[in-house]
This record gives C-alpha cells, structure tokens and sequence, in this order.
C-alpha cells in the first residue's frame, strides 16, 4: 500500500497549543484528514455543496452522465480525491469505489480507456490520472490489486503512443488517438499529469518519456511566457497554468518562462467570460500553486473569488458567457472548478511542491 505524504499532516504548534507539546507529525484516519482539511471558510463550502452535487447524480452503475460517461466518472472521482476523501473512508468510501469500477470496467482488453466512451486520449489520460492518484490513497488490497493491474496496462498505451514517430516540433507529446502523428499541449497535459502520478505509486516510466513530454511543452512557451496549442507564438489562456505545470514536473520551477508566464496569468486573470473556463481555471489554479509563493498568494483569491461567486445554490456550476463548454453539462464544470478550489489543501500530486 502506498499513500500519499498528506495522511501524515505536520500539526503547526498553534494547532496543537492545546496539548502544550512541540510541533509534530501526527497519523490521522481518513476522516480526520478531511476534518482537518475542512472548515466554513467560502472556499471549503463551495467544495462540500459541490461534491453533494456530484455524488448525487451518480448512478447504480457508478457512472454519472451519458456524455463520455468514463473520463467524467473519473474527474468527480478526482475531485473528491483532491477535497481528502479516499474509497476506504467511511463517508464517501462507497461512492468512490462504484466510479472507479465503471471506470475500470470501460478499458479495452490492450489498456486502453478512450474507445468505450469515445473519449479517446483525453478520456484515457484523464481515466488514468484518477486511477494513479485512487491508488495513492488506497488500503482495499483487492482494490489496489485491481488498479495496478489497469494502470500498468494503461500507461503502457500512453507510452506507446509518445514513441509514435512525427515532425520533430510534436515528437514527445500526444493527439487525439494513440495512433496521431502531431501532438498537442492540451491532450499532452493529461497524459504527462498521468505518467507523473504514475510514478510516484511505483510504476515505471521511461525517463525519455517524461523529458520528451517536458520538452514539447517548452517548445509551445515562448521566452516571454506565451503558451501555444499546437505551435509556438499564440497565446493560449486556458494553457498557461498547464505550461507552468509541466515546467514544474521537470523541476524547472526557477525557470525564467515559469515567472513570465504567471506574470501573463496576473495581467489578465480569470474572470467569469470566455472560452474554456473552468479548464482555464484548473490550470491557472494548479500551474500558479507552482510557481511562487508570493505569485500563488496573490493570486489564489482572484480565483476563488470568481468561482465561489457564481456557484449555484444546488452546488453546481453553470456556463459562464462566451464560454464553450457548456454541452459537456454540470458534472464537468463542477468537478473541474472543485478540482481548482482544492488546490489549497495539497493533496494530491500535482499540487505538491
């Protein structure tokens, strides 16, 4: 059993002033981490209604939408992951288990997860992400047992598809198919956020891999910080923070193109319009908690402030104007603006320094 570093809290001396002891480690159940995660801030609210939302919509097969019904199983799975909660805790452990079994049960007999629901690599990367970080937080040994098993086979296809051969500007990312001969930053983004979590539960990734995948990435970021979709130049807002991200996977935090781009972030944050928002909003959330400190501090509440603003009173989230992501419905915006929130409670990989 592997488990992520956030079940073992480091308690500041001012939590503990109570017990007059020194600062200390403490091992908490599955519970009291979410206990100790959780409080009536706005932001914590806006998480609990939004997760109240998605488990309602879940349905007896675990599944909770008709529409790519696996990779969107697997992003309400995450964001319950990302708010503490795991499938061996006694509040939502039997959610979690009934999507990751709909999940587990979409995946072709070669790995992959992307043709049941005609999610293709999105699907499959996003599907594969869930699993690494499920089995992170997970003590059922048949369980965990049975996540290994998909996830090994799984990251098997997304390394196969990197090694694809393509022009040498896409070589190290990925398309649409595993099959595709160009790549580009949004698919790769998923694949390279699986591979990384991937990793740090014990599965081997080549090394070539995750530098290829690092190096398209910073092929689409210009010096000056303009984040590209499929080739350098453009400007692309909803991928700036997933530029930010895979600098930080490759320990490229202290890079000149990380400051700039979160200086591009501040001069035109996110506000309740446009294309792409709540996909926007995970990646600004995410690539900002990874650059510094105090771009993070000043950021972090123009952010929450938007989303907490507009959540609706069932815990939803709905479609802001100008925005294009509407016909995927209120599971997807709400498990992604969920997943933005709770970038402040670090559990999960990609929101650990």
């Amino acid at each position: 059993m592997i488990r992520w570093h956030h079940l073992l809290l480091v308690l500041s001396a001012a939590s503990l002033a109570a017990l007059s002891t020194p600062a200390r480690a403490v091992e908490l159940s599955d519970r009291q981490v979410v206990e100790t995660l959780t409080t009536d801030a706005p932001r914590d609210v806006a998480i609990r209604k939004g997760l109240e939302f998605l488990r309602a919509r879940q349905r007896p097969d675990g599944s909770l939408t008709d529409n790519v019904p696996s990779a969107l199983a697997s992003l309400a799975a995450m964001a319950h992951l990302a708010a503490g909660h795991t499938a061996d805790d006694t509040l939502h452990g039997a959610w979690l288990k009934r999507s990751i079994d709909y999940v587990l049960s979409k995946q072709d007999e070669n790995g992959y997860f992307g043709a049941k629901d005609a999610s293709r690599m999105y699907g499959h990367g996003i599907d594969c992400l869930m699993l690494a970080e499920a089995l992170g937080m997970c003590r059922d040994e048949d369980l965990e047992e049975r996540i290994r098993s998909a996830l090994e086979r799984a990251v098997a296809v997304t390394v196969n598809a990197s090694l694809v051969k393509k022009e040498p500007f896409f070589q190290g990312g990925w398309r649409y198919t595993p099959e595709d001969a160009t790549s580009d930053l949004s698919l790769s983004g998923w694949q390279l956020m699986s591979l990384h979590a991937a990793q740090q539960v014990g599965i081997t990734v080549p090394d070539a891999v995750m530098t290829g995948a690092i190096e398209f990435a910073k092929r689409l970021t210009t010096p000056d910080g303009k984040v590209g979709y499929d080739h350098a130049g453009d400007d692309h807002a909803p991928l700036r923070g997933l530029s930010m991200l895979c600098f930080a996977i490759g320990h490229q935090e202290q890079a000149s193109e990380m400051a700039r781009i979160a200086a591009r972030i501040q001069a035109d944050p996110l506000q309740w319009q446009g294309a792409w928002f709540f996909y926007r909003a995970y990646y600004d959330a995410v690539g900002m908690s990874r650059g510094s400190p105090e771009s993070w501090d000043a950021y972090a509440p123009i952010f929450e402030k938007v989303l907490i603003e507009h959540q609706n009173p069932d815990g939803s989230w709905p479609n802001p104007p100008g925005d294009d992501e509407g016909g995927q419905g209120p599971v997807y915006m709400t498990s992604m603006a969920v997943l933005a929130l709770a970038v402040q409670r670090h559990v999960l990989p990609a929101y650990q320094r």
